[in-house]
């Protein structure tokens, strides 16, 4: 069986960290989050994927290219933005989805049972099976109200909070049959607005109701969440890596330090906190809820709370970075520099004095 992987999206709301790389390859615990999608399809059985690309798609085949030796993965890329259905038909008229397939977001970190999902397809012969979750704010998704049997008798996309129906929701990923294509428009097109409706009411489409780990990674709090998430799932007791130095810190667990990380004397790290490789984290650094890409230094006595710091950024002395700031790649923060609340500082610059208004955005 075929599966197709959508990972073709500029994912916007997430910059400035996807302006260096796609959203897939954005690591969850040390892993890129198609590494995680891949690798959970790889050992479900499936012999051959294809993803579909465009923004930053090099990227993407590079990491491939270099990672999957015994698996048959194919790409398609898309020479305008097609939505979500818009690559299925790309890729039927380039590889064939002739039987039953899978589709996958690329921007979805969960621990869905494929094969559990596909037995619930076959035993419902269904034209289509869309995987849901239950969440606490269903406003940002498609929401969905299902019958005894699993089929969907109502579909709602992004309705207002006290509006919607129910909190179960559309969580990325679908089984289909062939015959779907025909309700895919020749056009650039979306799934949720151009083809599960018309499935809905025909009583084509059921749901599997997911109950573990999902994660849709839309914005940077969604991204850390998932983090958090995976943490506390796979890594309850945390994780240090043999090849790190930690000793005369403190680290809190659930804390994730991967490898050839250093941390100073009188550091207290934790809880929730996610160090990436190669990273220099000088004495009396306080950090918590927060995630460091690989090759960050933060120098010595600074303070970084529920933050999100970029690939091979160096924070100065003495800096405090607030929550919900968001740090690109190799940005620079100097000495005794004060990042306050929502601050979003783009790849490559250099902060060298304090920033005065909350929710900034350095270009």
């Amino acid at each position: 069986m075929r599966v197709v992987v959508l990972a073709g999206g500029f994912a916007t709301r997430l910059r400035p960290l996807t302006l260096t790389k796609p959203k897939p390859l954005l690591p969850i615990l040390d892993r890129p989050l198609l590494d995680w999608i891949v690798t959970s399809l790889v050992d479900s059985g499936f012999k051959e994927i294809i993803i579909s690309v465009k923004y930053l798609a090099d990227a993407i085949k590079n990491f491939c290219s270099s990672r999957y030796f015994n698996t048959n993965i194919l790409f398609t890329e898309e020479r305008i933005p097609l939505g979500d259905a818009g690559p299925l038909r790309l890729i039927n008229n380039v590889y064939g989805l002739n039987t039953t397939f899978l589709v996958v977001y690329g921007d979805i970190f969960s621990n869905v049972d494929y094969e559990k999902v596909l037995e619930f397809h076959r035993k419902h012969s269904g034209l289509a099976t869309m995987v849901v979750t239950r969440v606490d704010d269903p406003s940002r998704y498609g929401v969905v109200v299902l019958e005894d049997s699993g089929k969907v008798v109502k579909f709602i996309e992004k309705p207002h909070r006290r509006e919607a129906l129910s909190n179960i929701v559309n969580a990325g990923i679908y089984v289909f049959e062939p015959e779907v294509l025909k309700y895919v428009p020749e056009k650039p097109s979306k799934l949720a607005r151009d083809v599960l409706p018309k499935l809905v009411s025909e009583g084509l489409l059921y749901a599997y109701v997911h109950e573990g780990i999902w994660s849709d990674i839309g914005l940077p709090s969604d991204y850390l969440k998932a983090n958090f998430e995976a943490l506390r799932y796979y890594y309850p007791n945390g994780y240090i890596s043999d090849e790190s130095l930690v000793d005369g810190a403190e680290v809190i667990q659930p804390t994730y330090i991967s490898a050839n990380v250093r941390l100073g004397s009188l550091c207290r790290v934790g809880p929730y906190v996610i160090i990436g490789r190669d990273s220099v984290i000088g004495p009396a650094v306080r950090i918590k809820n927060s995630l460091l890409f690989n090759n960050v230094v933060v120098d010595e006595g600074s303070i970084i709370s529920h933050a999100l710091i970029g690939e091979r950024s160096l924070i100065g002395k003495w800096v405090r970075i607030e929550p919900e700031s968001v740090i690109g790649d190799e940005v620079v923060i100097r000495d005794e520099v004060l990042i306050p609340k929502k601050t979003v500082i783009l790849p490559y610059k250099e902060v060298d004095l304090s920033i005065e208004n909350e929710g900034s955005v350095i270009l």
